[in-house]
Protein backbone atom coordinates (compact mmCIF):
# COMPACT_ATOMS: atom_id res chain seq x y z
CA UNK A 1 0.00 0.00 0.00
CA UNK A 2 2.92 2.10 0.86
CA UNK A 3 4.56 1.93 -2.61
CA UNK A 4 1.27 2.39 -3.86
CA UNK A 5 1.33 5.93 -2.56
CA UNK A 6 4.49 6.65 -3.18
CA UNK A 7 4.12 5.89 -7.22
CA UNK A 8 1.04 7.83 -7.51
CA UNK A 9 2.64 11.08 -5.57
CA UNK A 10 5.65 10.27 -8.29
CA UNK A 11 3.65 12.59 -10.54
CA UNK A 12 3.21 15.80 -8.06
CA UNK A 13 7.08 15.99 -7.02
CA UNK A 14 7.79 15.41 -11.07
CA UNK A 15 6.18 18.53 -12.39
CA UNK A 16 8.97 20.49 -14.33
CA UNK A 17 9.92 24.41 -12.49
CA UNK A 18 10.46 27.21 -14.94
CA UNK A 19 13.68 28.79 -14.49
CA UNK A 20 14.00 32.49 -14.26
CA UNK A 21 15.55 35.59 -13.63
CA UNK A 22 13.94 38.04 -11.91
CA UNK A 23 14.89 41.92 -12.49
CA UNK A 24 13.03 44.32 -10.50
CA UNK A 25 12.83 48.16 -9.72
CA UNK A 26 11.56 47.06 -6.12
CA UNK A 27 10.55 49.62 -4.05
CA UNK A 28 9.54 52.43 -6.72
CA UNK A 29 6.09 50.91 -6.35
CA UNK A 30 4.23 48.39 -4.31
CA UNK A 31 3.97 46.12 -7.11
CA UNK A 32 7.27 44.71 -7.56
CA UNK A 33 7.36 43.67 -3.70
CA UNK A 34 4.71 41.84 -4.28
CA UNK A 35 5.45 40.09 -7.59
CA UNK A 36 8.73 38.98 -5.47
CA UNK A 37 6.98 37.70 -3.08
CA UNK A 38 4.89 35.98 -5.84
CA UNK A 39 7.36 34.44 -7.67
CA UNK A 40 9.25 33.29 -4.36
CA UNK A 41 6.14 31.31 -3.23
CA UNK A 42 5.13 29.85 -6.20
CA UNK A 43 6.47 25.88 -6.54
CA UNK A 44 5.95 26.01 -10.59
CA UNK A 45 9.07 28.47 -10.62
CA UNK A 46 12.66 27.94 -9.93
CA UNK A 47 13.96 31.63 -9.18
CA UNK A 48 17.80 31.66 -9.95
CA UNK A 49 18.86 35.61 -9.14
CA UNK A 50 16.93 38.40 -8.67
CA UNK A 51 18.62 41.80 -9.76
CA UNK A 52 17.83 45.14 -9.17
CA UNK A 53 17.56 48.02 -11.80
CA UNK A 54 17.21 52.06 -11.67
CA UNK A 55 18.13 55.14 -9.30
CA UNK A 56 18.92 54.19 -5.54
CA UNK A 57 20.17 50.44 -6.15
CA UNK A 58 22.02 49.91 -3.34
CA UNK A 59 18.49 50.92 -1.34
CA UNK A 60 16.68 48.37 -3.60
CA UNK A 61 18.79 45.86 -2.85
CA UNK A 62 18.45 46.14 0.53
CA UNK A 63 14.98 45.99 0.17
CA UNK A 64 14.74 42.73 -2.09
CA UNK A 65 17.05 41.41 0.40
CA UNK A 66 15.01 41.97 3.03
CA UNK A 67 12.47 40.05 1.44
CA UNK A 68 13.98 37.38 0.50
CA UNK A 69 14.80 36.83 4.34
CA UNK A 70 11.39 37.44 5.65
CA UNK A 71 10.72 34.74 2.77
CA UNK A 72 13.77 32.19 3.97
CA UNK A 73 15.07 33.12 0.32
CA UNK A 74 18.94 33.95 1.18
CA UNK A 75 20.44 31.43 -0.80
CA UNK A 76 19.28 33.06 -4.41
CA UNK A 77 21.75 35.14 -5.89
CA UNK A 78 21.34 38.63 -5.43
CA UNK A 79 22.91 41.66 -7.22
CA UNK A 80 22.80 45.28 -7.50
CA UNK A 81 21.70 46.65 -11.37
CA UNK A 82 22.34 49.97 -13.25
CA UNK A 83 21.53 52.95 -11.50
CA UNK A 84 21.03 55.24 -14.69
CA UNK A 85 19.35 54.55 -18.04
CA UNK A 86 20.74 54.05 -20.64
CA UNK A 87 21.11 57.79 -22.58
CA UNK A 88 17.91 58.79 -20.73
CA UNK A 89 18.87 61.49 -17.49
CA UNK A 90 19.13 60.02 -13.73
CA UNK A 91 16.43 61.04 -11.45
CA UNK A 92 17.03 61.56 -7.87
CA UNK A 93 14.00 59.94 -6.03
CA UNK A 94 13.19 58.83 -2.37
CA UNK A 95 10.51 56.40 -2.24
CA UNK A 96 8.63 55.87 0.97
CA UNK A 97 8.82 51.70 0.68
CA UNK A 98 12.59 53.13 1.61
CA UNK A 99 11.60 54.02 4.80
CA UNK A 100 11.06 50.15 6.31
CA UNK A 101 14.96 50.10 5.66
CA UNK A 102 16.93 50.35 8.65
CA UNK A 103 20.22 50.74 9.61
CA UNK A 104 20.80 46.89 10.57
CA UNK A 105 19.44 46.30 6.70
CA UNK A 106 22.73 45.60 4.72
CA UNK A 107 23.31 43.54 1.94
CA UNK A 108 26.09 40.85 1.58
CA UNK A 109 29.33 41.82 -0.48
CA UNK A 110 28.35 39.43 -3.38
CA UNK A 111 25.26 41.68 -4.28
CA UNK A 112 26.84 44.15 -5.17
CA UNK A 113 28.35 42.99 -8.48
CA UNK A 114 27.04 43.79 -11.63
CA UNK A 115 23.14 42.52 -12.18
CA UNK A 116 24.47 42.33 -16.04
CA UNK A 117 27.54 40.11 -15.14
CA UNK A 118 25.09 38.04 -12.84
CA UNK A 119 22.78 37.35 -15.41
CA UNK A 120 25.37 36.58 -17.91
CA UNK A 121 26.42 34.19 -15.94
CA UNK A 122 23.73 32.29 -14.75
CA UNK A 123 22.64 32.06 -18.26
CA UNK A 124 25.58 31.10 -19.26
CA UNK A 125 26.16 28.03 -16.90
CA UNK A 126 22.45 26.94 -17.03
CA UNK A 127 21.79 23.40 -17.98
CA UNK A 128 18.37 24.46 -19.78
CA UNK A 129 16.44 27.52 -21.15
CA UNK A 130 15.76 30.39 -18.41
CA UNK A 131 13.15 33.26 -18.88
CA UNK A 132 13.86 36.43 -17.88
CA UNK A 133 10.86 38.17 -16.21
CA UNK A 134 11.40 42.15 -16.12
CA UNK A 135 9.65 44.25 -13.81
CA UNK A 136 11.40 47.68 -14.54
CA UNK A 137 13.27 49.51 -16.92
CA UNK A 138 15.19 46.63 -19.17
CA UNK A 139 18.90 48.88 -18.36
CA UNK A 140 20.12 45.18 -16.96
CA UNK A 141 19.06 43.32 -19.91
CA UNK A 142 20.07 45.44 -22.83
CA UNK A 143 23.34 45.90 -21.30
CA UNK A 144 23.58 41.77 -20.67
CA UNK A 145 22.42 41.25 -24.32
CA UNK A 146 25.18 44.04 -25.65
CA UNK A 147 27.94 42.58 -23.54
CA UNK A 148 27.50 39.02 -24.58
CA UNK A 149 25.01 38.21 -27.46
CA UNK A 150 25.12 34.52 -26.73
CA UNK A 151 22.78 34.49 -23.98
CA UNK A 152 20.35 34.77 -26.28
CA UNK A 153 21.15 31.14 -26.92
CA UNK A 154 20.15 30.34 -23.06
CA UNK A 155 16.82 32.59 -23.18
CA UNK A 156 13.29 30.75 -23.58
CA UNK A 157 12.34 33.82 -23.43
CA UNK A 158 11.28 37.25 -21.79
CA UNK A 159 8.50 37.91 -19.98
CA UNK A 160 8.08 41.61 -19.30
CA UNK A 161 5.84 44.15 -17.76
CA UNK A 162 5.82 47.40 -20.11
CA UNK A 163 4.34 49.00 -22.71
CA UNK A 164 0.43 50.35 -23.73
CA UNK A 165 -0.42 48.82 -27.07
CA UNK A 166 -3.48 49.94 -27.75
CA UNK A 167 -2.91 53.34 -26.81
CA UNK A 168 -0.33 56.18 -27.49
CA UNK A 169 0.33 56.22 -23.86
CA UNK A 170 4.17 55.87 -22.71
CA UNK A 171 4.46 53.19 -20.14
CA UNK A 172 7.04 53.95 -17.40
CA UNK A 173 8.95 50.96 -17.41
CA UNK A 174 9.61 51.64 -21.13
CA UNK A 175 9.51 55.35 -21.13
CA UNK A 176 12.75 55.26 -18.24
CA UNK A 177 14.79 53.63 -20.76
CA UNK A 178 13.73 53.93 -24.12
CA UNK A 179 16.92 53.34 -25.71
CA UNK A 180 16.84 49.74 -23.59
CA UNK A 181 13.59 49.10 -24.54
CA UNK A 182 14.54 49.28 -28.19
CA UNK A 183 17.69 46.77 -27.85
CA UNK A 184 15.47 44.00 -26.05
CA UNK A 185 12.31 44.44 -28.18
CA UNK A 186 14.66 44.18 -31.31
CA UNK A 187 17.11 41.53 -30.09
CA UNK A 188 15.14 38.64 -31.25
CA UNK A 189 14.68 37.14 -28.24
CA UNK A 190 10.53 35.88 -27.65
CA UNK A 191 9.03 37.71 -25.70
CA UNK A 192 5.64 38.10 -23.80
CA UNK A 193 4.92 41.34 -23.08
CA UNK A 194 2.21 42.59 -20.38
CA UNK A 195 1.19 45.84 -21.24
CA UNK A 196 -1.61 48.49 -19.51
CA UNK A 197 -4.00 46.78 -21.04
CA UNK A 198 -3.89 43.64 -19.24
CA UNK A 199 -2.54 44.67 -15.78
CA UNK A 200 -4.53 47.70 -15.75
CA UNK A 201 -7.51 45.72 -14.40
CA UNK A 202 -5.73 43.76 -12.03
CA UNK A 203 -6.34 45.88 -8.57
CA UNK A 204 -6.68 44.10 -5.56
CA UNK A 205 -9.76 43.37 -4.12
CA UNK A 206 -11.07 44.73 -0.51
CA UNK A 207 -11.50 40.89 -0.18
CA UNK A 208 -8.06 39.69 -1.21
CA UNK A 209 -6.47 42.71 1.20
CA UNK A 210 -8.78 41.48 4.26
CA UNK A 211 -7.04 37.58 3.87
CA UNK A 212 -3.79 39.05 3.70
CA UNK A 213 -4.47 40.51 7.06
CA UNK A 214 -6.04 37.73 8.42
CA UNK A 215 -2.24 35.66 7.57
CA UNK A 216 -0.22 34.90 10.22
CA UNK A 217 3.37 35.43 8.70
CA UNK A 218 6.36 38.09 9.18
CA UNK A 219 6.43 38.10 5.41
CA UNK A 220 3.14 39.00 4.58
CA UNK A 221 3.03 41.51 7.68
CA UNK A 222 6.22 43.04 5.77
CA UNK A 223 4.21 43.35 2.39
CA UNK A 224 1.21 45.21 4.60
CA UNK A 225 3.78 47.42 6.09
CA UNK A 226 5.15 48.24 2.38
CA UNK A 227 1.48 48.54 1.37
CA UNK A 228 0.40 50.93 4.13
CA UNK A 229 3.90 53.20 3.25
CA UNK A 230 3.07 52.79 -0.50
CA UNK A 231 -0.54 54.45 0.11
CA UNK A 232 1.11 57.39 2.70
CA UNK A 233 2.68 58.21 -0.90
CA UNK A 234 0.01 57.76 -3.69
CA UNK A 235 -3.53 57.49 -1.45
CA UNK A 236 -4.00 54.06 -3.12
CA UNK A 237 -6.04 52.03 -0.94
CA UNK A 238 -6.21 48.97 -3.45
CA UNK A 239 -2.43 48.31 -5.25
CA UNK A 240 -2.89 47.43 -8.78
CA UNK A 241 -0.91 43.90 -9.42
CA UNK A 242 0.97 45.55 -12.43
CA UNK A 243 4.06 43.03 -11.98
CA UNK A 244 2.71 40.34 -10.51
CA UNK A 245 0.26 39.62 -13.52
CA UNK A 246 4.26 39.12 -15.50
CA UNK A 247 5.08 36.81 -12.78
CA UNK A 248 2.01 34.92 -13.04
CA UNK A 249 2.07 34.73 -16.96
CA UNK A 250 5.40 32.63 -17.12
CA UNK A 251 3.48 29.79 -15.36
CA UNK A 252 -0.32 30.38 -16.40
CA UNK A 253 -0.42 31.35 -20.20
CA UNK A 254 -4.18 31.30 -19.69
CA UNK A 255 -4.40 34.31 -17.86
CA UNK A 256 -3.90 36.58 -20.51
CA UNK A 257 -5.03 36.08 -24.12
CA UNK A 258 -2.35 37.52 -26.77
CA UNK A 259 -2.16 38.91 -30.33
CA UNK A 260 1.49 38.06 -31.88
CA UNK A 261 3.23 40.66 -33.89
CA UNK A 262 6.23 43.12 -33.84
CA UNK A 263 7.01 46.37 -31.49
CA UNK A 264 8.85 49.34 -31.87
CA UNK A 265 9.67 51.84 -29.15
CA UNK A 266 9.83 55.83 -29.76
CA UNK A 267 12.60 57.17 -29.75
CA UNK A 268 12.09 60.66 -30.75
CA UNK A 269 12.91 63.85 -28.15
CA UNK A 270 9.25 64.84 -27.74
CA UNK A 271 6.18 63.41 -25.51
CA UNK A 272 6.38 60.25 -27.35
CA UNK A 273 9.06 59.27 -26.45
CA UNK A 274 8.66 55.66 -24.92
CA UNK A 275 5.70 55.04 -26.80
CA UNK A 276 5.36 51.27 -27.98
CA UNK A 277 3.97 50.72 -31.33
CA UNK A 278 2.30 47.31 -32.28
CA UNK A 279 2.24 45.86 -35.56
CA UNK A 280 0.34 42.57 -35.24
CA UNK A 281 1.82 39.58 -37.52
CA UNK A 282 1.60 35.81 -37.28
CA UNK A 283 5.19 35.26 -37.06
CA UNK A 284 6.07 38.22 -34.87
CA UNK A 285 8.42 37.83 -31.96
CA UNK A 286 6.90 39.06 -29.21
CA UNK A 287 3.07 38.32 -27.62
CA UNK A 288 1.67 41.02 -26.38
CA UNK A 289 -1.29 41.16 -23.99
CA UNK A 290 -4.76 41.93 -25.46
CA UNK A 291 -7.35 40.76 -22.31
CA UNK A 292 -7.04 39.01 -19.18
CA UNK A 293 -8.97 36.94 -16.67
CA UNK A 294 -8.75 39.52 -13.34
CA UNK A 295 -10.65 37.15 -11.08
CA UNK A 296 -8.69 34.01 -11.92
CA UNK A 297 -5.18 35.98 -11.30
CA UNK A 298 -6.26 37.53 -8.25
CA UNK A 299 -7.75 34.62 -6.82
CA UNK A 300 -4.42 32.75 -7.72
CA UNK A 301 -1.97 35.38 -6.39
CA UNK A 302 -4.19 36.13 -2.97
CA UNK A 303 -3.89 32.27 -2.55
CA UNK A 304 -0.53 32.05 -3.11
CA UNK A 305 0.48 34.65 -0.99
CA UNK A 306 -1.60 33.05 2.21
CA UNK A 307 -0.55 29.66 1.85
CA UNK A 308 0.34 28.77 5.67
CA UNK A 309 3.74 27.58 4.21
CA UNK A 310 5.03 31.08 3.74
CA UNK A 311 8.02 30.78 5.85
CA UNK A 312 9.59 33.37 8.42
CA UNK A 313 13.02 34.37 8.52
CA UNK A 314 16.35 31.68 8.61
CA UNK A 315 17.05 30.89 12.45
Amino acid sequence: MRFLLILLALPLFAQPRTPILLDTDIGDAIDDALALAFALNSPELDVRAVTTVIDDVESKTKLAYKEMTLLGRRDIPLAMGASEPLLDPALQTHPKQFEALTKADTIPDAARRSAASLMIDTLMDAREPITIVAIGPLTNIALALKTEPRIKQHLARIVLMGGAFATPRAEYNIKRDPVAAEIVFHSGVVITAAGLEVTEPCKLREQDLARLRNTDSPAVRFLLHLIDLAKSETGDAFPTLYDPLAVAVVFRKDLIETAAGSVEVSLAVDATRGQTRFSPSPRGPVQVGTKVNTSAFLDLFTSRLTRAAMPGPPR
